[in-house]
């Protein structure tokens, strides 16, 4: 039985022993559970309501933190939503592995086609970047066009060798999603040659919050980020330029390809750089190629554009370019 209902029993039941007796604090008390039973009603009433407004109040914060997941890579929007800082100013200095990659000739593809299929071709291959980023650990710093910075290692704990591993294996897979993106790019009507340049540097940088009271940007700065900037435009189309701090803590993962040293604005001392060829472990076992002590064997190739995937095609173009890189080491 409800409580109303006993309080009306009650009530009812005193009434009548209150017409019989005529006592009056009989009739007192009858007017006490009135009021108590309208003060009963109100609260049940007022308790609705408060439950629809937090049910309201609840699905705003959900839609506010889904717009944030949007617009902060992962591990940002994870530090903002557990309480850390987002005050101006609040910095530190991390040894980071920083990444950058543009599309090479991108400018260019803007002048030949509608900003739809613009727009179709760029949130495709961002959205393909941001989740091979998300999966290696990184932080998407920013897009610009379609150029992307990405670092690693910001944590308080992290470890700098496991940040630069994870940079360049996400580099890697970065390289090798770009020509699965062909074959989706083509279902649109668009045949873009995408050729993606990629620089990697490791090394101390500043990273926290820039910016005012009003607005901050979680970001890194420092030389070592120029670096890495550079590094990106020295890379070839289609490659992955890293720095000799990078080569150092990557050393058994890559094969490389030494490009000399190069001469960054605002560093004192040259960049040692090196072009990676792939990853050792592929290379190994490349069904095109075949090592040997006085060289290499490449497998017959009779190449005709559409007889191959975008995904057969890879394993082809590392062994072809390993093979150049062996010539020119030996020329």
């Amino acid at each position: 039985m409800s409580v109303v209902n006993t309080h009306s029993s009650i009530s009812g039941a005193l009434r009548k022993q209150a017409e019989e007796s005529e006592i009056p604090f009989v009739q007192a008390l009858l007017d006490a559970i009135d009021e108590a039973e309208m003060l009963h009603q109100s609260v049940i009433e007022h308790s609705s309501e408060l439950e629809n407004q937090l049910e309201q109040k609840n699905r705003a914060i959900e839609n506010i933190l889904a717009n944030m997941r949007r617009y902060l890579s992962k591990s940002l929007f994870q530090r903002i939503y557990g309480g850390q800082s987002a005050q101006a100013g609040s910095t530190a200095r991390r040894n980071l592995t920083v990444f950058f990659s543009d599309i090479v000739g991108f400018t260019e593809f803007t002048d030949t086609v509608e900003p739809e299929t613009l727009s179709l071709v760029l949130n495709t291959y961002l959205g393909a970047m941001t989740e091979i980023c998300d999966r290696h650990g990184g932080t998407v710093d920013k897009f610009i066009g379609d150029a992307v910075m990405i670092f690693f290692g910001d944590e308080e704990d992290a470890d700098p060798l496991e940040s630069a591993r994870a940079c360049v294996a996400m580099a890697l897979e970065m390289q090798s999603a770009t020509s699965a993106l062909q074959a989706q790019w083509a279902k649109f009507g668009t045949q873009l040659g995408l050729r993606v340049r990629m620089g990697i540097n490791s090394g101390y940088c500043t990273v926290g919050n820039f910016g005012s009271g009003e607005r901050v940007a979680y970001t890194i700065v420092g030389g070592n980020v120029n670096v890495a900037s550079r590094l990106e435009h020295q890379a070839e189309p289609g490659g992955i330029c890293i720095s000799g701090s990078t080569y150092a803590l990557v050393r058994d993962m890559v094969e490389v390809r030494p490009m000399g040293a190069l001469s960054v604005k605002g560093v004192a001392h040259k960049v040692e750089t090196f072009a990676i060829i792939g990853a050792a472990e592929i290379n190994s076992d490349n069904p095109w190629i075949t090592l040997n002590e006085q060289g290499f064997n490449l497998r017959p190739i009779n190449f005709q554009v559409g007889a191959l995937s975008a995904i057969q095609r890879q394993p082809l173009r590392e062994a072809l370019v390993r093979a150049l890189s062996l010539l020119e080491q030996n020329s």
